[in-house]
């Protein structure tokens, strides 16, 4: 009786570790699908979308002013639970990326985005 308790318990415990694994991401990174690179644009709300990633609980999306060697001024520094984030903006020049992360680990910023809005004179 104990051999099968024992191997029931056993059994259960290597079931339920799917369910609390969490697969690392260090190497994976998401897709930015819209807005485009260097997108020049008078809307001054704007939808990020990103392509999403199977093991990725949420998302961290990046926005700063003017860009991330420049870095002025940190716009957006959010954790989102799905692939995309609308936001309004002032007129001006921005770049942006977005990670895949999850409890156990967090993947890459491969890809930057710029993006200016201006009023419609300036364009």
């Amino acid at each position: 009786m104990k051999k099968v308790a024992i191997g029931a318990f056993i059994s259960l415990i290597c079931c339920s570790c799917a369910d609390f694994v969490e697969y690392p991401l260090e190497e994976e990174h998401v897709e930015l699908l819209a807005p485009a690179d260097g997108i020049v644009t008078s809307d001054t709300v704007l939808t990020f979308w990103w392509g999403t990633h199977e093991d990725a609980k949420y998302y961290r999306l990046q926005l700063v002013r003017p860009d991330f060697e420049k870095t002025e001024q940190l716009i957006a520094d959010s954790v989102v639970l799905t692939n995309q984030l609308t936001l309004e903006l002032k007129t001006g020049d921005y770049a942006w990326r977005v990670r895949p992360e999850n409890d156990g680990s967090v993947g890459l910023f491969k890809e930057e985005r710029t993006l200016k809005i201006r009023k419609d004179e300036e364009q």
